[in-house]
């Protein structure tokens, strides 16, 4: 296929059969501290873990040469699209993993950036030569899904099995699938739903091959959206809105607060806990806790933790002090006009599911 903006290139992915791509990938969570603390030998993630929590890139670096060399990783023979699906507890998503070209403006980001993170995937990137992980992305015009039907009726190339989750990807190298999805995906914006960090990263990177993003792109009725929610140390709640002219609904229990910010994009929960104040902020949640709530008390970044789960944001609040702040999810449209317009929401103002399984679909250049 002849497309600038979209690409085909040759997967790394851990070599042989499921129960190797099984034991050795991971499916990624919101945090670091979540991830398993029994690790076997070739795990992705020991590759992965020097980098993030020893800043040491260049050890993973030698970690994935040496993998190369021993086989444990292997490479494929010809550039390709991948057909990836994935079912998670009876749900089906269906996308393509391609390389998008980040110079032609069609990748587009709906959130801000930590530069501390961002920084962190660039270095990784630069001393790895590699992209370990696709940032996931959706559709805004014409499905990709259809164009996969015929790819995903023959036996998968991999497979990984976990619990009630599994993922499958196939390798397409005919030239009519090839140009059909090239020419599909290169005719729209594509949204990002998840890896806002390593956009950013390699959207800067000084070798044009590291420009050239690793993409899963899904279609929008294929994902699913939540809140991440925060969690302010040190702060009384009688305090938190002080000086904030918001009417303030007294809520019974964590209960009554999760089904308060399920009703719109524009509500908010504040607890130590114990009390539940919620408050409608006329707009979007996120938006609000960053332009009014965040700078009215002065915070800084270190006073904030995120916690994807509702529950979990309220117990961590009552047991270590401090308020959380429970967000409601942030509407697709609003995010797809987030990233049309340039207008970016909040970092981490989402999370999306699915999140494509770290190991089974990687990249690297010479």
């Amino acid at each position: 296929m002849d497309n600038a903006a979209i690409r085909p290139f040759r997967a790394v992915g851990f070599a042989g059969g499921t129960e190797a791509v099984s034991s050795r990938t991971y499916v990624p969570s919101v945090s670091w501290s979540r991830v398993p603390q029994e690790l076997p030998e070739h795990h992705v993630l020991r590759l992965l873990e020097p980098a993030f929590r020893d800043d040491d890139p260049y050890e993973a670096a030698r970690t994935a040469a040496a993998w190369l060399t021993e086989g444990v990783l292997a490479v494929d023979a010809e550039p390709s699209f991948y057909a990836y699906r994935t079912v998670d507890a009876g749900r089906e998503a269906v996308g393509v993993v391609v390389l998008v070209d980040l110079e032609a403006g069609r990748l587009r980001p709906h959130e801000d950036v930590i530069a501390a993170y961002a920084i962190r995937q660039a270095r990784l990137a630069e001393a790895t030569r590699a992209q370990w992980e696709p940032i996931t992305a959706y559709t805004t015009d014409e499905p990709v899904g259809p164009l996969l039907a015929a790819t995903l009726t023959r036996p998968a190339d991999h497979v990984a099995l976990d619990d009630a989750r599994s993922d499958e990807v196939w390798a397409i190298t005919d030239p009519p699938t090839l140009d059909a999805l090239g020419e599909r995906l290169a005719d729209q914006s594509l949204v990002i739903a998840d890896g806002h960090h390593r956009y950013a990263a390699w959207r800067t990177a000084p070798d044009r091959e590291g420009r050239l993003a690793l993409t899963l792109v899904l279609d929008p009725p294929a994902l699913d959206v939540g809140p991440i929610h925060r969690v302010v140390a040190r702060l009384d709640l009688d305090d938190a809105l002080k000086g904030l002219p918001l009417p303030v609904v007294e809520l019974d229990d964590v209960d009554t607060a999760a089904a308060f910010v399920e009703h719109g994009e524009t509500r908010c929960v504040l607890t130590d806990g114990r009390r539940f104040l919620g408050v409608n902020a006329y707009e979007c949640a996120p938006c609000w806790v960053e332009d009014v709530f965040t700078p009215h008390h002065g915070l800084e970044s270190e006073a904030v933790s995120y916690e994807p789960d509702l529950r979990m944001a309220a117990r961590t609040a009552a047991v270590e002090g401090g308020v959380a702040l429970l967000l409601s999810t942030p509407l697709l449209d609003t995010v797809t006009r987030a990233a049309t317009t340039g207008r970016l929401l909040p970092h981490k103002s989402s999370w999306f599911r699915p999140k494509p399984r770290v190991g089974m679909v990687m990249r690297r250049w010479a």
